[in-house]
């Protein structure tokens, strides 16, 4: 069963970090003609000690790292991180993009202010469920949360429903 590949998105860390996480940043590729994200976003995964280990998952041929010409206007800059606040300028200058953000206050001001299309990483996972990528988002969701990444119960659930899968064993 396939699914059609979106044209471009642009992706904040989490997303990324979760993704490489479990082995899947490679479903990125599948789902998007381009993945882009902002140079901030990209010296944040790759200059930080934190990721260290991983750095290189974020060298990727697909991935396109974009330097931001204008800063981010002032609401952006006062509410959000600096990566958060170049993904929505990125994906308000570019237009016609899907957005990749977790951050839940990201997500609300990409919709309600600019009016962008949100995806998670959960539903970046059913996409890849419905494009046969993967079996399942549950074991992904259970990966994920093994490896530290916040998910609430609630959100667990929600997505394996969505899925026509059992959330049972996601804790």
């Amino acid at each position: 069963m396939g699914t059609e590949v979106s044209n471009q998105a642009v992706c904040n860390c989490g997303p990324l970090i979760a993704l490489a996480g479990i082995n899947q940043l490679a479903l990125l590729p599948h789902l998007f003609r381009k993945v882009s994200i902002p140079v901030v976003v990209y010296q944040e995964l790759t200059g930080s000690q934190r990721f260290a280990a991983t750095r290189h998952l974020f060298n990727q041929s697909w991935l396109e790292v974009v330097p931001l010409s204008e800063p981010c206007d002032a609401v952006l800059a006062s509410q959000l991180d600096p990566g958060e606040a170049a993904v929505l300028a990125l994906a308000c200058r570019l237009k016609d993009v899907e957005v990749l953000v977790d951050e839940r206050k990201a997500r609300r001001l990409a919709e309600r202010l600019y009016g962008l299309r949100i995806v998670g990483t959960g539903g970046l996972l059913l996409r890849a469920k419905a494009a046969g990528l993967i079996p399942g988002v549950q074991p992904a969701l259970a990966s994920m949360k093994a490896n530290g990444y916040h998910l609430s119960d609630r959100l667990v659930a929600a997505i394996c429903r969505v899925a026509g899968e059992s959330p049972t064993s996601v804790s």
